[in-house]
C-alpha cells in the first residue's frame, strides 16, 4: 500500500495490513499479536510458492481464531513475509488464494529453499555459465566425428543449425522458468507445477539416471588418458572387448578409475564456492592449448585452405547421417543444467540470462575454432577422423608436445565435466528432498559449506559401479533418459505459459501466440523423438532393454515405493 515495495539491503519485504506503513515497529507489532495468535515473532518456514509471486499482488489470510479474517496483501517478498515486524510462516497462513495471485501449484509441501534455510548465494553469471558449458561440453572432445560423418560443410552446417533451432530454445525456456523458480530442484519444479508430482518424479528420475550415467564417462576418458601418457603400467587393455558388456579391463583398472572417481568428488563435497574455483581455472587450462593450436596450426600450414569446409563425404547414407544427429546432440545437451542449483544463484533474473547465454556462445566456439582450423590445415585427412581423434591430429599438425599437451587437457576437462554434473545432480536431489518428494536425509547438507553430502555420497557411488560398462551402453541409456527428460521440459513450458499466463516471469520468452510458440518448439521437439527413437537402432539388446527398463519401469516403480514409505500418503496416479 502506498507505491511500490520498499527494499532493504538488497531484499523485498511483504507489506501487510491496511495500517502498518505508517505505523511504529511496536504498535505495529502490538497490532499483529492482536489480530492473530497463530502467529509469532520467529515463525520460520519455506515459502513454497515464494517466489512465483514476486512483483504480484496475492491475497491471504490470517487464521486469528474466529475473529474476521485479516487480508494479507503480498506486494513482493523473496525470503520471508514480515507481519507487523514477526516473521511468519507461509504454511501457517491459509492456502486459499485468488486465482489471479500467479500462485504456482507446486507441491504444499513444506519446502526449504536456500533462502529460507540462511545459505548464502554464491554463484553468479559467470559461475552458471561454467556449469552449463562443463555440463555440455567441457570442450570440443568427442566433436570429431561431427566433421567425419557426413564432411566439414555438414557438420559446420549442423553445429549452427543445432545452436539456433535447439540449443538457444532451450537456453531461453531455462532463462524464463530457472528465474521464474529460483530453487534448487529446476526443471523438477517446472514439471511439477505443470502436471503434477508424479510427472515431476519422473522428470527428477529421468534426469538423475541420465547424469549418473554420464558422470560415469568422465573417470573412464581420465582413466584412458592416464594409461595413454604412462603407457600399459597396469597391463589391461584401454576397451573391453566390442563383443563384452563389462569392461574387462581388470581389477587393476577399476581401482584406479575409483581413484580418479573419489578426487573427482573431493570438491563438491568441500563447498559451492570451491565448485566454481575448480571450474574457472579447468576452464582456463582446457581453453589455453586449443588456442595455442588454432594458431600454431595456421602458422604451419601457412594459413590454411579455408575451401576444405566446403567439402561433402562421397556416398554418405541414413547411417552416417543418424550418426552426426546422435553426435550434435550429445555434444549440445545440457542446456538447462543449472536451473538445478538455482537456489544457490544470486540474482537469477541476471545470472541465468547473462551466464546461459555466455555458454553457449562459449560452446559454440570451442566446436567451430579448433575444428575449422585442423580442417583447413588438411593434415590428416578429415575423412578418417573419430572420436579421440584430436590429440592425433594436434601430433600430425603441430607436434608432439601439442598432443602431450590435449591430452593433459582432456584429463582436466575430464575433471571439470565430473564435478558440474555431479553439482547438478546433487542439487537436483537434495532440491527433491526439500520438496518433500523424497526422504528428508537426502537433503542433508555439510554444517558451514552446505553443500548436500548424502545425494553427492550416493551419487559417487552409482557411478563407481557404471565405471565397469563401456562406451556404447553408457550412451545409449544417457541419451534414452536425456532426451525424455528434456521433452517432458518442452512440454511443461507450454503448459505453464497456458495454464498459468499470470505465473510471475522476471524473464520471459519473447512468443505470446500459440502459432509461435508451436513454430519455436517444432525443431527441439522434432530433433527429441529422432534422438529417443535412433537409440534403438544399434547393435545389440542389452543397452536398449536397460533403457526401457530405466525409463518407463524405474521412475514409476521408485515413485510408488517412496510414497508407500511416506506416512499418511498413497501413491499418486499419474
Amino acid at each position: 500500500r502506498g507505491g511500490a515495495p520498499k527494499r532493504g539491503r538488497g531484499r523485498q519485504r511483504a507489506l501487510l495490513g491496511p495500517r502498518s506503513c505508517g505505523a511504529s515497529p511496536a504498535s505495529r507489532a502490538s497490532a499483529a499479536r492482536s489480530r492473530s495468535r497463530a502467529v509469532t515473532p520467529g515463525h520460520r518456514l519455506a515459502l513454497a510458492g515464494a517466489p512465483h509471486a514476486v512483483g504480484m499482488n496475492a491475497s491471504k489470510t490470517l487464521d486469528n481464531g474466529g475473529a474476521d479474517p485479516q487480508p494479507l496483501r503480498v506486494l513482493a517478498f523473496e525470503q520471508q513475509a514480515e507481519f507487523s515486524g514477526c516473521t511468519v510462516s507461509w504454511e501457517q497462513w491459509d492456502r486459499s488464494t485468488t486465482p489471479s495471485a500467479g500462485r504456482s501449484p507446486v507441491s504444499s509441501r513444506s519446502r526449504r529453499s536456500s533462502r529460507s534455510s540462511g545459505r548464502p548465494r554464491t554463484l553468479g553469471p559467470w559461475a552458471v555459465a561454467l556449469v552449463v558449458y562443463f555440463n555440455v561440453s567441457g570442450g570440443p572432445w568427442g566433436s570429431e566425428d561431427i566433421v567425419g560423418a557426413c564432411g566439414p560443410l555438414p557438420g559446420f552446417v549442423g553445429i549452427f543449425a543445432f545452436m539456433l533451432l535447439w540449443a538457444v530454445p532451450l537456453a531461453l525456456i531455462t532463462a524464463e522458468l530457472a528465474t521464474a523458480f529460483p530453487e534448487d530442484g529446476g526443471y523438477n519444479l517446472w514439471v511439477t507445477s505443470a502436471f503434477g508430482e508424479f510427472w515431476g518424479f519422473q522428470e527428477s528420475y529421468l534426469s538423475f539416471v541420465s547424469g549418473v550415467v554420464d558422470s560415469a564417462m568422465y573417470p573412464v576418458l581420465a582413466y584412458q588418458t592416464a594409461v595413454r601418457i604412462f603407457g600399459d603400467v597396469w597391463g589391461v587393455p584401454m576397451e573391453a572387448p566390442e563383443d563384452s558388456f563389462v569392461d574387462t579391463g581388470g581389477a587393476n583398472a577399476y581401482l584406479c578409475k575409483l581413484v580418479f572417481v573419489c578426487v573427482f568428488t573431493l570438491p563438491n563435497l568441500v563447498s559451492t564456492r570451491a565448485v566454481g574455483l575448480g571450474l574457472g581455472l579447468a576452464f582456463a587450462l582446457v581453453s589455453a592449448p586449443f588456442l595455442a593450436f588454432s594458431v600454431m596450426s595456421l602458422l604451419k600450414a601457412g594459413g590454411g585452405t579455408w575451401s576444405n569446409l566446403l567439402q561433402v563425404r562421397e556416398g554418405a547414407g541414413w547411417q552416417q547421417l543418424g550418426g552426426l544427429l546422435q553426435t550434435l546432440y550429445w555434444n549440445w545437451n545440457g542446456i538447462d543444467s543449472a536451473s538445478t542449483c538455482a537456489g544457490e544463484v544470486r540474482d537469477p533474473s541476471r545470472s541465468f540470462v547473462v551466464g546461459i547465454a555466455s555458454a553457449v556462445l562459449l560452446i559454440f566456439a570451442s566446436y567451430v575454432v579448433p575444428l575449422s582450423v585442423a580442417v583447413a590445415n588438411g593434415r590428416p585427412a578429415w575423412d578418417g577422423w573419430e572420436a579421440g581423434s584430436l590429440s592425433s591430429i594436434a601430433d600430425v599438425q603441430v607436434g608432439r608436445w601439442m598432443a602431450a599437451w590435449f591430452v593433459l587437457a582432456s584429463f582436466v576437462g575430464s575433471y571439470g565435466q565430473y564435478a558440474a554434473e555431479l553439482f547438478e545432480q546433487s542439487a537436483q536431489v537434495a532440491g527433491l528432498a526439500d520438496a518433500g518428494m523424497a526422504p528428508a536425509f537426502l537433503g542433508w547438507r555439510l554444517r558451514g559449506c552446505g553443500t548436500p553430502w548424502v545425494a553427492i555420497s550416493i551419487q559417487m557411488v552409482l557411478v563407481s559401479l557404471i565405471v565397469g560398462f563401456p562406451f556404447a551402453a553408457i550412451l545409449t541409456i544417457n541419451n534414452c533418459c536425456s532426451v525424455l527428460a528434456t521433452l517432458l521440459e518442452l512440454a511443461a513450458f507450454l503448459q505453464l505459459r497456458r495454464a498459468q499466463p499470470d505465473l510471475a516471469r522476471p524473464f520471459r520468452v519473447p512468443l505470446r501466440a500459440a502459432w509461435s510458440l508451436a513454430l519455436f518448439l517444432l525443431f527441439p521437439f522434432g530433433v527429441g523423438a529422432a534422438v529417443f527413437f535412433s537409440t534403438f537402432s544399434g547393435e545389440g539388446v542389452v543397452a536398449p532393454a536397460l533403457s526401457v527398463a530405466a525409463a518407463f519401469i524405474g521412475g514409476p516403480a521408485l515413485h510408488w515405493a517412496l510414497a508407500r514409505l511416506r506416512p499418511g500418503t498413497a501413491p499418486a496416479q499419474a
